[in-house]
C-alpha cells in the first residue's frame, strides 16, 4: 500500500514542486506574491530585474488595446526616459489594465511592475503597428507588467 501511495504521490509532488519553482524563478516571488520592488534607472533596466519602479514618459500616440478570453483588457504603450517626447527607439514597453487618459499624448509617470522579456505578451501585430507609426523597436526590449493595487 505504501509503495502504491509513493508511486502516485511522488510524481504529483515532483510536478507541483517544479511548477512552483519555475513560477518563482520567472516572477521573482512565489505564486500569489509580488517580488520586492527596486528603484531602477531607466537606462539600467534589463532582463535581470524583476520587481521594478521606473520613471519615464509614456507615449500614447498609438493606443494599443489587447483583449483576452476571460474579458480582461490590457493596454500597451512605449516608455521613454523622463521628458523624452521625441524619442522613437523603444527599449521599454508597459502592459497595464489601466486605460490611459484619452486626452493625453504623453505623460510623465512612475511605473511599478514585473520586468520581463515580452514573449507572447506583445504579438508581432503590435510591433508592426509601432513600426508603421515610425517607432523603432529594440530586439531586446523590456516589458513591464504594471502592478495594480
Amino acid at each position: 500500500m505504501k509503495k502504491l501511495l509513493i508511486a502516485i504521490l511522488g510524481p504529483f509532488l515532483l510536478v507541483v514542486t517544479v511548477s512552483i519553482g519555475i513560477f518563482w524563478w520567472a516572477n521573482g516571488a512565489p505564486p500569489g506574491f509580488r517580488p520586492k520592488i527596486h528603484d531602477v534607472a531607466f537606462e539600467e533596466l534589463n532582463y535581470d530585474h524583476r520587481g521594478v519602479r521606473v520613471k519615464g514618459t509614456a507615449h500614447y500616440e498609438l493606443r494599443i488595446q489587447q483583449g483576452e478570453e476571460e474579458g480582461d483588457t490590457w493596454y500597451i504603450f512605449p516608455l521613454f526616459p523622463t521628458g523624452d517626447t521625441l524619442g522613437k527607439h523603444i527599449r521599454v514597453m508597459v502592459r497595464t489594465p489601466i486605460a490611459p487618459d484619452r486626452l493625453l499624448g504623453f505623460e510623465d509617470l512612475t511605473v511599478e511592475g514585473l520586468a520581463r522579456p515580452p514573449g507572447q505578451l506583445v504579438p508581432r501585430s503590435v510591433i508592426g503597428a509601432l513600426l508603421a507609426k515610425g517607432y523603432d523597436v529594440d530586439e531586446r526590449f523590456v516589458l513591464i507588467e504594471q502592478f495594480v493595487d
